[in-house]
């Protein structure tokens, strides 16, 4: 089995270069001659092992009434050829938008299919590889507008891959279709995780409403000296002017508006923006006014729709362009 889907695999990458060759890369494809292929499904080969078993019995016994249901059934086959190309041919594919998704969930693809074909497509088979697949019967001149779901595993963009399209119209003994290679992409942004909240150091000393916590760099006041303080920290100063032996207090003072701080947590970097996405919903649901602190990338507090979209976005977008080659 194991060789049989390498081989299938290597079949495949050189087939769709070729196809790429032909029908490059674009957000709109019309099907035609040129990126539409067709052959008999099985049905269509037990058909004509059918007609030509007929076609023997005719011969043998001399029957021109079984001869003449034979020849009956090769121009069915081959009218069906001609058909089932047709309703196929003629249709244009548009990649509309995508929905962007968490991680792990479902990101939905929405494609606009419109047929030139006079009479219509019917019975129009549209799936991404191997996911969900929709029949559609398309009225002529008449775009439809069609949703579908593809799975998500990580943070970043998703592209769906090729997009089969296929029908087997009028008789199932003919199988028509394509590999669509369409310019679609989602964003996929951090699964949410739940952490300790993230803190923001105050800009400039302490701030009215704010927080402090021991261990920081701004000093606070002296106290008397205990056993065990680091030798570091004694205020020498005041023990030369025989003032006593005291020890220097450290506090670091924390904003008192919410921030998304990357520096403030020591997690590994998916952990860290699957915390920043949770605290993201979590302030936005409360209606707490927030920011979001990256290396490189500043968003000021605020609230809103907009706001936590674009929180989201540079969340899911983080690093992508350096470590996976990504461009927005």
């Amino acid at each position: 089995m194991s060789i049989r889907s390498d081989w299938r695999a290597a079949w495949q990458r050189h087939f769709f270069r070729w196809i790429d060759k032909r029908v490059p890369p674009a957000r709109q494809i019309s099907l035609n001659r040129k990126n539409l292929y067709i052959f008999p499904n099985r049905t269509g080969f037990l058909y004509l092992v059918m007609t030509l078993l007929i076609w023997l019995l005719g011969t043998n016994y001399q029957n021109n009434l079984i001869l003449a249901l034979c020849y009956l059934m090769v121009s069915l086959f081959v009218v069906a050829i001609h058909h089932t190309f047709a309703n196929l041919s003629g249709i244009s594919v548009r990649f509309v938008q995508a929905t962007p998704a968490f991680a792990g969930e479902a990101a939905s693809f929405v494609l606009e299919l419109s047929t030139r074909n006079r009479y219509g497509s019917e019975h129009v088979e549209i799936r991404w590889g191997d996911g969900e697949a929709r029949t559609l019967t398309l009225a002529p001149a008449t775009p439809q507008r069609v949703s579908l779901q593809v799975p998500s595993r990580q943070r970043g963009y998703l592209r769906p891959g090729r997009l089969l399209i296929q029908s087997h119209f009028p008789l199932g003994i003919i199988r028509c279709w394509s590999w669509l290679n369409l310019e679609a992409a989602a964003l996929i942004y951090p699964a949410p995780a739940a952490i300790d909240e993230p803190q923001h150091l105050a800009s400039s000393g302490r701030e009215e409403g704010g927080t402090s916590t021991r261990g920081g760099d701004d000093f606070s006041g002296l106290r008397e000296y205990q056993p065990g303080d680091p030798i570091k920290h004694i205020a020498w100063k005041q023990f030369a002017q025989h003032k006593g032996l005291f020890t220097k207090e450290y506090e670091a003072y924390f904003s008192a508006e919410k921030w998304l701080d990357w520096h403030s947590l020591n997690q590994l970097q998916e952990l860290r923006l699957s915390g920043l996405c949770y605290w993201a919903l979590h302030y936005e649901r409360q209606q707490i006014p927030y920011g979001l602190s990256l290396p490189g990338l500043t968003l000021a507090p605020a609230l809103g729709d907009y706001h936590l979209q674009a929180v989201l976005k540079a969340l899911a977008q983080f690093n992508l362009a350096r470590e996976a080659g990504y461009v927005d």
